[in-house]
């Protein structure tokens, strides 16, 4: 991924750095070009505010050398770096993402980034678009 003025603090502190470690080593063999975490909806830096956020699913979505992949992290979110499984997966060829009023939208679903992460979401939706 491209180095932006973001820190992996604010984009998750050390859950974050643990999802580095995380995400490349599930998604094995495959090089992973980068990831953003994300929910269905009510991202984005609100969220922040919301005593709800540890309950609200969230996401992964990913694009590697071999295609777009969404998992699913298990609950509560925001205090663990763990995968619970595949939600969709699709080689570069089939893969469907677009960017689309602050949303990454992966095989018709919207997936809002969380706080800090949607300049990466943008730039992961041109890296899978151009493959």
């Amino acid at each position: 991924m491209t180095e932006s003025a973001t820190s992996d603090w604010q984009k998750g502190g050390l859950r974050y750095a643990r999802l580095k470690q995380v995400v490349p080593e599930f998604l094995a063999p495959a090089s992973l070009h980068g990831f953003i975490v994300a929910v269905r909806q009510g991202g984005g830096r609100l969220r922040l505010f919301n005593p709800l956020s540890p309950l609200q699913r969230e996401f992964v979505v990913a694009v590697t050398d071999q295609g777009v992949v969404v998992l699913w992290l298990r609950q509560p979110g925001v205090f663990r770096a763990s995968i619970g499984g595949v939600v969709y997966e699709a080689s570069n060829q089939e893969a469907e993402v677009r960017w689309s009023e602050g949303k990454l939208v992966v095989a018709g679903v919207a997936y809002q980034p969380i706080a800090f992460h949607s300049d990466d979401a943008e730039v992961l939706a041109r890296i899978a678009s151009a493959d």
